[in-house]
């Protein structure tokens, strides 16, 4: 029983370390998409927190990320401003399994074209990962008891290490967008995440954090006054594995400041995401869900349901900031 546990628990983590979270509301978590769009809720400080639960076949696993980022250097002659932000990612897998990432985020946007309404940005990520093993936490054939069942208060009798693992890391990432008068926005942005490739020390065995490198491209134009439609597509690879999601969404204009939009993407043949969002105000609220259309032989994360919060706060300004009518490129 405790060898196959053991093996079966450095499996699980060898697994758990090769894969990363992400969110299927990844047009609402920017930061973790292309540091570039740090600072791109121009005149605002944009706060945000994204929850996901994924199905699995070992036990839950959830994700939450908390994102602040604002705009700096506004100015009502030039066009060109800078962000800066700050990301935390912790995604749980059981009792046992913690991964928490820690980045400080730096972008600088840079307008050109005739009528300076066209973007060049680059952005990078400063930060900590670190993952955390305690074994303790583990339940095991130990706390069953005869005729009672489980009982969680009785110690589960293993004596496996526990471990730890925290790197330094570097992210970085450049993106075009432009706006049109009538409302249309055009984006594209490539970045790589993991750039030294930290080595991480854990159950005495040393690897590498793989590169990730995100192509995004998204577009939002309108269909007649009441109706705009956002079609995007995300590709990333890691480790030898490929995703890809497109898709679109379609947003109604409620009034002046409502909008209602319903949105489809594909993952790779395998998971149908449909989603819902409101946005009224300063504040945007989104959800989706996770349909799953293919058995998958490793332990789930490409399903589950997710929740996301974004609030705009307002800033002030000694001289008043030239804010252009479409201030805020969306994913």
């Amino acid at each position: 029983m405790r060898a196959r546990l053991f093996i079966g628990m450095c499996f699980f983590c060898s697994s758990a370390l090769a894969q990363e979270p992400f969110f299927s509301q990844f047009y609402n978590t920017p930061l973790l998409v292309n540091p570039a769009f740090t600072g791109t809720a121009y005149g605002y400080v944009r706060a945000s927190i994204n929850y996901k639960e994924y199905f699995n076949d070992f036990d839950d696993i959830q994700t939450v990320a908390l994102a602040a980022d604002m705009s700096l250097l506004e100015n009502d002659r030039n066009p060109d401003y800078a962000g800066v932000g700050l990301i935390l990612l912790h995604d749980r897998a059981g009792k046992a399994l913690h991964n928490t990432k820690t980045h400080a985020s730096f972008a600088w946007h840079n307008a050109f074209g005739r009528s300076r309404n066209e973007f060049l940005a680059f952005g990078m990520q400063v930060g900590v990962d670190n993952t955390n093993l305690d074994l303790t936490r583990l339940s095991s054939q130990n706390q069953w008891v005869q005729g009672v069942g489980f009982d969680a208060t009785l110690v589960n009798g293993e004596d496996f290490p526990s471990d730890a693992a925290t790197v330094i890391d570097f992210n970085a990432g450049l993106m075009w967008y432009k706006f049109l008068r009538n409302g249309t926005s055009f984006i594209a942005g490539l970045s790589a995440y993991h750039l030294a490739q930290p080595k991480r020390e854990f159950l005495s065995q040393e690897n590498n954090l793989n590169r990730r490198y995100i192509v995004h491209a998204s577009s939002r134009f309108p269909i007649n006054p009441r109706v705009n439609l956002a079609p995007t597509v995300l590709y990333f690879y890691q480790g030898g594995l490929h995703t890809i999601s497109p898709g679109t969404s379609v947003e109604f204009v409620l009034q002046k400041e409502g909008y209602l939009s319903f949105g489809t993407w594909v993952r790779n043949l395998n998971a149908l995401i449909g989603t819902v969002q409101f946005e009224y105000s300063n504040f945007t609220i989104g959800a989706s869900y996770d349909l799953l259309l293919s058995s998958i032989s490793e332990t789930t994360r490409n399903g589950g349901a997710e929740l996301s919060l974004t609030y705009l706060i307002k800033r002030t300004y000694k001289k008043r900031a030239r804010i252009r009518s479409n201030i805020r490129p969306k994913l």
